[in-house]
């Protein structure tokens, strides 16, 4: 009989519930979010939270009542796959992936920041959009001189005299970026925030990002199933009052002398010209710098 129980189908399907249930029990931060889902007043998320979330609902909650309600009916999420990511042992990323949500919006793939407290108790920190989030940031620590990377790029006959360089891998692709400024501390604090670490406000004061720049050249690297490197395209990114100007160029392989990826960083030597002087591009690169990982 037993034997007979163990081989039928609905006992297979039982036992699976079973298994993921257990499993998904067992980690006490999506325990966690599921507490949070369910939550329809302040006092329900009050003991949840803390960090940038805590200041957001604290703020609503205190104010209307019954605004906060809605959102947390509109943002709870009817079905979800959750997945730990781990950056150490105080802090770590709840994602979420094949998300449905009880409005009629489709959302994108969520994550959520998880501090552990003093108590050892997890909280909700914050909340942000998973293929945004820099990884790399959280787990390394860097400096702004890191990425001043002088190099030489004109544009339509002007010269925007790159002084930093960023490099930010997501997937297969790395996109570096020059940019004409020297990369500062708020700078690199502006990209923390980005990720969802917590900054002070007045350390943002001083960043180049804070308004968008009118010229920035880019450098599009492809990595193969071996992780090696080559560059696909160079072009330009341009932001007027009237609009946003992109193009792009595919160099050729001459165009290249230097190009590896190696204990996370990359170095690119790089030289070439696309069109005439007034209508295309000249970029004289050589660079060494952090690849930044998107995405989680």
């Amino acid at each position: 009989m037993a034997q007979l129980i163990a081989k039928s189908p609905m006992f297979s399907l039982f036992f699976f519930a079973m298994c993921a249930c257990v499993a998904s029990a067992q980690d006490a931060r999506i325990a966690l979010f599921d507490r949070y889902n369910h939550a329809s007043t302040y006092d329900d998320i009050k003991p949840l939270v803390s960090g940038t979330l805590a200041q957001q609902y604290a703020f609503v909650g205190l104010h209307d009542a019954q605004q906060l309600q809605r959102i947390l009916t509109q943002q709870r999420l009817t079905s979800y796959r959750p997945r730990i990511v781990e950056i150490d042992d105080a802090t770590s990323f709840l994602v979420l992936d094949n998300v449905t949500s009880t409005s009629s919006r489709e959302p994108s793939r969520q994550a959520y920041v998880l501090a552990k407290g003093p108590t050892s108790d997890w909280t909700l920190a914050n909340r942000l959009m998973a293929d945004s989030v820099l990884k790399t940031l959280w787990t390394t620590r860097f400096t702004p001189t890191e990425f001043v990377q002088p190099s030489s790029c004109s544009i339509d006959g002007r010269d925007i005299k790159p002084q930093s360089a960023l490099a930010i891998r997501q997937g297969n692709s790395i996109e570096i970026t020059l940019y004409p400024f020297t990369f500062s501390q708020a700078d690199l604090d502006y990209w923390r925030q980005v990720s969802g670490m917590p900054v002070n406000e007045a350390a943002l004061a001083g960043s180049h990002f804070n308004d968008r720049q009118a010229v920035v050249c880019r450098l599009i690297v492809k990595l193969d199933k071996a992780n090696q490197p080559s560059l696909l395209n160079v072009g330009f990114d341009e932001q007027t009052g009237a609009g946003t100007r992109s193009k792009l160029w595919q160099p050729s392989k001459a165009d290249v002398s230097t190009l590896t990826l190696e204990n996370g960083a990359l170095a690119l030597v790089t030289a070439g010209t696309f069109g005439a002087d007034k209508d295309g591009i000249h970029w004289n690169v050589k660079i060494k710098v952090p690849v930044w990982e998107k995405g989680l």
